[in-house]
């Protein structure tokens, strides 16, 4: 057995939480929370009499080799989300095409306690607070809804898991959000003690399969360089939310895996560590967008579905329940709307009718060799954090301790520390098994633009200037894009890391003495993030220099759908062309 270097171990002994309230009398209460509250039922469990809860359902379809398929569903207002519920309903009966699961996806706002709601970005999705605007989803149709994003792990994450138990929500999530920032917000002990009561309640259901979901890619696992390293980490979700808290736990996952391979082999790989008979651990596999073009969008079925395909291949031999997300084609540009959810889900359906006949061409021997490296490794990474956290002194068995210490901890570092080609060495850089694409493809576009920088004579021209960058969400590859060109062309970076609030940005860049600022925003909230940004400016009289990219929209009063806002960032005074090269030239002009 290794042990980690002396760095890595004051690191984690730096994280260890001060006094806090210990984890098995927070998990005590949340149990007896969830025992004096009566669980709903979903749309589709109260119209038939054949499965007493949707996770039988669920097991039924594997056992038979059917496809489990959920969709996504976040638009502008609460009525347009419920009457969607209903078109979906409608469209699945008059095609004959069965969609067995609807996933909201509300603002983000619902994460945050009231009292904190009115000061933060609005971003896109719609909003539900009251026990009506759950039982209006939950009664829509005969299908159920799922409630995960913003719930079980956020700062009102108790009171949403709540609710979403009451009204019948099959899955509560996200456990993956734990690490994410929200707006205003910062008492990690008070939300870690909520969480692990949330944990909890939905524990003292567990009788009645009501489970805890998490999205991997949301969280530690989005910032990963091997998809083995997606098998510890799960296996340490895992740990936290059933071996301690004695929770169901779930998997979905897929958005930055884009290669059918590694998507499916991470799949499998999951289900023979944690997958038991009576809780298999796979939720759904997410459709990529990484491949995605953002025009001549319909050539986007090109990739979604054979993907779809080579994942229900996989789902017929091996009945793992893995079931299937499709994302639009237009994810890569904007939210999708009805019709576009319609269309990529009747398209993956179509092509289910067909899987019988590639199944028996289907050569599977290949997938399972990276399965069983992955789940190998993954299991070494497992392991090797548990020894190391523990050598560092670190409560194991207490949830809350555990949870805040990986709130507080870098999850790029969390890799280096514990992947198998690392652990117990002073050297960081990793030797993935199976390289995550989007890593790669970051890593390849970064050097694409330095090379067009490098024409046009531009290394150096930013020696001496200073740059803050962070993000507005939780999303880093921008980050790590961003970052990586300016060191490249001389700048000095200071890296505010991810879901910073704008007064932070504008701190740091105060503290270090810099007016370059760098955001990168993904969540629709960069127009509000923007206002912000330029307001608190004029109330501080300074002026700062600040460029943003990423995904600049928004949805804007009026409109159901988002729509680009660069222009208006620019109009505000901010350098919204999202294009760095550019920013590069403009930044190597100034004084």
């Amino acid at each position: 057995m290794g042990h980690l270097n002396q760095v890595s171990l004051e690191y984690l002994q730096s994280l260890k939480p001060g006094k806090h309230p210990d984890g098995r009398d927070m998990l005590k209460e949340g149990i007896e929370i969830g025992n004096s509250i009566q669980a709903g039922r979903g749309g589709f469990i109260r119209s038939q009499d054949k499965y007493k809860n949707h996770a039988e359902m669920k097991r039924d379809l594997m056992k038979q080799g059917k496809i489990y398929w959920n969709i996504l569903l976040g638009l502008a207002t609460l009525e347009e989300q419920v009457e969607a519920e209903k078109k979906l309903y409608e469209f699945s009966q008059r095609s004959g095409l069965e969609i067995h699961s609807i996933q909201s996806i509300p603002s983000g706002l619902v994460a945050l306690p009231p009292e904190w709601r009115e000061k933060a970005p609005a971003t896109t999705s719609y909003e539900m607070y009251s026990p009506e605007d759950y039982a209006v989803q939950q009664y829509a149709c005969p299908i159920d809804i799922s409630f995960n994003d913003y719930h079980l792990s956020t700062p009102n994450g108790l009171a949403n898991t709540i609710l979403a138990i009451e009204y019948g929500s099959p899955t509560i999530g996200e456990f993956c959000q734990f690490n994410w920032g929200f707006f205003g917000y910062d008492d990690n002990v008070e939300r870690m003690c909520n969480m692990v009561k949330a944990l909890g309640v939905v524990a003292s259901k567990r009788d009645e399969y009501f489970e805890v979901k998490t999205y991997l890619d949301d969280g530690y696992a989005g910032y990963f360089l091997d998809c083995a390293s997606y098998i510890g980490y799960a296996m340490l979700e895992h740990y936290i939310c059933t071996t301690l808290c004695g929770a169901r736990y779930t998997i979905g996952f897929g958005g930055l895996l884009s290669e059918n391979d590694t998507r499916c082999a991470v799949a499998m790989a999951l289900h023979k560590v944690l997958s038991t008979e009576d809780q298999p651990v796979l939720r759904y596999l997410n459709g990529s967008t990484n491949l995605q073009w953002d025009h001549d969008i319909h050539g986007n079925y090109g990739v979604s579905v054979p993907e779809m395909l080579f994942e229900i291949l996989v789902e017929k031999k091996y009945h793992m329940g893995l079931g299937i997300n499709p994302v639009s084609i237009t994810e890569k540009l904007r939210v999708p709307t009805l019709q576009e959810l319609e269309d990529i889900f009747a398209a993956g359906k179509r092509a289910e009718e067909k899987a019988d006949e590639w199944l028996p061409y289907f050569n599977f021997a290949p997938l399972e060799k990276m399965r069983d490296v992955m789940a190998e490794e993954g299991e070494k990474l497992f392991r090797n954090s548990l020894e190391g956290l523990k050598e560092a002194g670190i409560d194991i068995e207490d949830p809350v301790e555990m949870l805040l210490v990986l709130t507080e901890m870098n999850p790029i570092r969390y890799e280096q520390m514990f992947h198998s080609s690392t652990y117990g060495t002073a050297n960081t850089e990793i030797k993935p098994f199976y390289t995550t694409v989007l890593g790669r493809q970051t890593l390849a576009m970064k050097q694409e633009i330095i090379d067009g920088l490098d024409a046009k004579q531009l290394r150096g021209s930013l020696t001496g200037k200073k740059v803050v960058v962070g993000s507005g969400d939780a999303h880093t590859y921008g980050l790590v894009l961003v970052e990586g060109v300016l060191q490249e062309m001389g700048a000095e970076t200071v890296n505010a890391g991810v879901d910073m609030d704008a007064v932070d940005m504008l701190d740091l860049a105060d503290e270090v003495d810099t007016k370059y600022i760098g955001i990168s925003c993904h969540n629709g909230q960069a127009l509000d993030y923007g206002r912000q940004l330029i307001q608190l400016a004029e109330e501080r009289g300074k002026e700062y220099w600040i460029f943003m990219g990423g995904k600049l929209n928004a949805i804007l009063p009026g409109h159901s759908e988002p729509i680009e806002i660069g222009d208006m960032l620019m109009d505000l005074g901010i350098h919204a062309e999202n294009d760095i090269a550019l920013t590069v030239e403009q930044l190597s002009n100034l004084d």
